[in-house]
């Protein structure tokens, strides 16, 4: 009697080679799709991080601007803060790990690009030149790319009025012979940001006017004007 050599058939080996094609298929389908879950999350904590030291320089700069002239108007007043819709210069201390220490003309601006707009800041050493063909530090100083992908957005102001009661928000300040109580940069972000903008609030510490008095915050000026407007 002749036995049957054992083994497998052609049929049997081509399923087992078909199953184990796809089980490595999958494998490496979920290797891969993991690694680029791991690669997205990983960009967009960069992106988060990008966006929060990009707002704690702005913040410090601008919550520690200085009663100190940027300019002098036709008028011949001393201008201690431009703020404009897409711009602001003023007066701060920079750290002397970043350049330079001490007082510096310090601007942030957006400006028009190819894929939106961009929030340039620079600044330089302020100078007493008097000749007006002399350029200062900051004249020269070029301006660096703080962010890119900006659809649209804009700076806003609180300040104090004539009858020093803090105004509503403003996009244009309307006495740059003081300081503003509160700056906030509002932005919307392009499909290519890789991470939305938290509004920007700040609030100044010094008062232009009396050389770093202190001056009320925000809150007691708008409790002491609800008191008025309860009293009335």
């Amino acid at each position: 009697m002749i036995k049957k050599q054992a083994g497998f058939t052609l049929l049997e080996v081509i399923v087992v080679f078909t199953l184990l094609a796809m089980i490595m298929a999958m494998i490496f389908s979920g290797i891969d799709s993991g690694r680029r879950m791991v690669e997205k999350g990983e960009a967009k904590i960069t992106a988060i991080n990008e966006i929060r030291v990009i707002q704690n320089i702005i913040r410090h700069q601008v919550s520690r601007a200085m009663p100190i002239a940027v300019t002098v108007s036709d008028e011949g007043e001393m201008i201690k803060f431009i703020g404009e819709s897409r711009r602001i210069t003023f007066v701060s201390q920079m750290p002397g790990y970043l350049g330079s220490g001490g007082p510096h003309i310090q601007e942030l601006e957006l400006v028009d690009a190819r894929d939106g707009m961009v929030l340039q800041y620079r600044h330089g050493l302020v100078s007493n030149y008097d000749d007006e063909d002399e350029f200062s530090p900051f004249d020269e100083a070029e301006p660096m790319v703080l962010l890119e992908h900006i659809s649209e957005g804009g700076f806003e102001f609180i300040e104090l009025n004539e009858e020093r009661e803090p105004t509503e928000w403003l996009t244009e300040m309307e006495n740059g012979g003081d300081l503003p109580l509160l700056v906030r940069l509002n932005l919307t972000m392009n499909e290519q940001a890789k991470q939305s903008w938290p509004t920007l609030q700040m609030a100044l510490r010094l008062d232009g006017g009396r050389f770093g008095a202190r001056r009320p915050s925000m809150m007691e000026m708008l409790q002491n004007r609800r008191n008025r407007a309860d009293g009335g």
